[in-house]
């Protein structure tokens, strides 16, 4: 199967299967840095699909802060997830490279995975209205 970058739909699809791995991984290990790394990735690509449904052209950034403040711009109830943006951002970065500070690192996941989820309803719902 080959994705295409503008296309919201693989942009929906992978947020969904990396939202879904999270998880999967987060029941499996409870909070850690892999749980919140696909988080993240979830988060981005979910914001992603929604900025490329407004033909957005594609900016290649992991910072969920910029992405967040482009869609929020667009529909401004996307607003109300900048703390969840700004927290997993840096939770991400931090477990990135090998000398972060690992001790925070996923213990508001459950508060994040809850925004996350209401982010992606949000999401879909605009998405699912912009199709044909």
């Amino acid at each position: 199967m080959k994705t295409d970058e503008t296309k919201p739909l693989d942009w929906l699809a992978a947020g969904r299967m990396r939202l879904r791995s999270s998880d999967l991984s987060h029941a499996a290990e409870g909070p850690s840095p892999v749980v919140i790394q696909l988080l993240q990735e979830a988060a981005e690509r979910l914001l992603k699909a929604f900025l490329i449904s407004g033909h957005w052209a594609l900016v290649r950034t992991h910072d969920l802060n910029r992405l967040l403040a482009e869609a929020a711009g667009c529909d401004p109830r996307l607003a109300k997830f900048a703390d969840a943006a700004r927290s997993l951002t840096e939770q991400f970065w931090e477990q990135h490279y090998p000398g972060g500070d690992l001790t925070e690192v996923g213990s508001n996941y459950d508060e994040l995975r809850q925004a996350i989820g209401e982010m992606v309803e949000l999401i879909e719902m605009e998405i699912a209205t912009d199709q044909p």
